[in-house]
């Protein structure tokens, strides 16, 4: 990349869908400038994750995997990008199609797929397989459909109790939003003012 390259300014504009707001002066933001640098480093991200999804859905077929393995293909920018603004007070918590989250919480390439063999060097001991996984702030995936989004909220009431500034991002699947613990959920992260983004996924598998 020649020097000047370095300090190049993209004008990034995604196509949103525009949504009827309620008691907001304005919508949200659909424009974001960054550096060359910056959308590469975004880039490299994204393309560890999809290898490495590739990579654990050849072990399953090869039947090196044993059990579930929900892979996260296609949804790798969500996570990158929600990851790249967290902040180290911050957590998160996700479905049980958590391999990227894992891997970007700190895992690991390695451990992520050692965990999904079933080695004591994954990242929980190889107990967790595909959807039981842990790192620092990052509090798993969850076998039941929608059941980590209370959490989700339990989470974000620890960062206000504890005062630390914490935000909890929640995210999940389409498939989860006709759930009623989800609007349980949102009602109570509404009424106690709890420190919680709600992200929904959606990657079809609803329809």
């Amino acid at each position: 990349m020649k020097e000047k390259d370095k300090t190049l300014q993209l004008q990034v504009t995604p196509t949103m869908k525009q949504y009827k707001l309620h008691k907001l002066d304005k919508g949200p933001q659909t424009t974001v400038t960054l550096t060359s640098e910056d959308a590469l480093k975004l880039y490299e991200r994204m393309v560890i994750l999809r290898e490495m999804e590739t990579a654990a859905g050849k072990m399953y077929r090869e039947k090196l995997i044993r059990g579930f393995c929900h892979l996260y293909l296609g949804q790798e920018a969500v996570a990158v990008g929600i990851h790249s603004m967290m902040r180290s007070v911050d957590t998160a918590i996700t479905s049980y199609r958590c391999h990227g989250w894992t891997q970007l919480m700190g895992c690991g390439v390695l451990g992520m797929l050692s965990e999904l063999a079933g080695r004591r060097s994954g990242c929980s001991r190889g107990k967790g397989g595909s959807m039981h996984l842990y790192s620092k702030n990052f509090y798993g995936g969850n076998g039941i459909v929608g059941a980590q989004i209370p959490l989700g909220a339990g989470l974000a009431l620890a960062h206000k109790y504890k005062g630390d500034g914490g935000i909890c991002f929640v995210l999940y699947g389409d498939g989860a939003a006709n759930q009623g613990q989800l609007y349980e959920a949102f009602n109570i992260a509404k009424l106690w003012k709890l420190p919680c983004v709600f992200v929904c996924e959606n990657n079809l598998y609803g329809e």
